[in-house]
C-alpha cells in the first residue's frame, strides 16, 4: 500500500499540479525550471542527508546552469 500511495498519490498529484502551473508560464521558463530540478534535488539531499558530491557532479551542475543562462540570453535576443 505504501508503494501504491507513493506512485499514485504523491507522484501523480505532483505532476498534475506541475502541469497546471506550467500552462501559465512561457515554454522557456518551464523548461528552465524543469532543467534545474536535479540541482534542487541535489541541494536538498546535501542539506538533509549530508550527501557529498564528486567532480563529475560539479561539472554536471555547471553545465545545467550554463545551459539555463544560455537559454535566457537567447530568449532575450529574440524579443
Amino acid at each position: 500500500s505504501g508503494i501504491l500511495y507513493t506512485g499514485l498519490v504523491t507522484t501523480a498529484l505532483a505532476l498534475w499540479i506541475e502541469s497546471i502551473a506550467f500552462k501559465r508560464v512561457p515554454a522557456t521558463d518551464a523548461s528552465i525550471i524543469l532543467t534545474t530540478e536535479p540541482l534542487f534535488a541535489a541541494g536538498a539531499a546535501a542539506f538533509t542527508l549530508g550527501e557529498t558530491f564528486g567532480i563529475s557532479d560539479y561539472v554536471g551542475a555547471t553545465m545545467i546552469i550554463g545551459a539555463c543562462i544560455l537559454a535566457v540570453l537567447i530568449e532575450d535576443k529574440e524579443e
